[in-house]
């Protein structure tokens, strides 16, 4: 850090921040509410550790959300409530974490939403259960502020919230989960598929003689 802080929380609040990222321009066509984790998995989006352990590492590119590993233990919930009321009492503060509780608050709706964080290595519970970490985080989301318009965070948003706007994308990621997940079902739909277009063909070679000796 280049000058020291306030007071201790003030130090402690640059030393978990980090440098912020530059701001981006965006666009004010989709809101800020970002859909839970098992609705971005339905929309085809894939989850990824990503390499930055800040709070900033939370980037969104060709369907991948990448976010840093979020470790939840019994000091964590303590630790980011002093964190946000520290950037809510002063003004100077940038609201960093407030925007990281709300889209984590935003993707962690449900147990099934934290189980499938866990299964991808980006969340690591150690609090207790999955339930318990929805209620820690409907404490948490009480402190929280959206993500401001053109920031890094609220970019990362805009850019989810397009991709879960195209349907395609969604149709997409069905067929992939219904017939490419398992081979046996893939098997089966290239057999439905080679049988179809046997059988349109052997309808047209039945009906054209008809229609040559007309």
């Amino acid at each position: 850090m280049d000058e020291l802080g306030l007071h201790f929380m003030d130090i402690f609040h640059k030393s978990y921040c980090g440098i912020s990222p530059p701001h981006w321009e965006e666009s004010d066509k989709y809101g800020p509410r970002t859909p839970c984790a098992v609705e971005l998995s339905e929309a085809g989006i894939h989850f990824k550790k990503s390499h930055n352990d800040s709070i900033h590492g939370v980037d969104f590119d060709n369907a991948i959300l990448s976010m840093p590993l979020f470790k939840l233990q019994g000091s964590t919930e303590t630790i980011l409530l002093n964190l946000m009321v520290f950037e809510w009492l002063h003004p100077d503060a940038k609201r960093d974490v407030r925007s990281y509780i709300s889209f984590l608050d935003d993707i962690i709706e449900s147990e099934e939403d934290v189980a499938l964080l866990r299964s991808k290595g980006i969340f690591e519970n150690l609090s207790g259960s999955d339930k318990k970490v929805v209620e820690i985080f409907s404490t948490l989301t009480k402190l929280s502020r959206v993500p401001i318009r053109g920031s890094s965070l609220g970019y990362v948003q805009w850019k989810v919230n397009a991709h879960c706007k195209k349907r395609w994308n969604k149709w997409w990621a069905s067929f992939v989960k219904t017939y490419l997940s398992n081979p046996w079902v893939f098997i089966s739909l290239v057999a439905a598929i080679i049988l179809l277009i046997a059988t349109l063909l052997q309808t047209v070679y039945t009906i054209m003689p008809i229609y040559n000796k007309g």
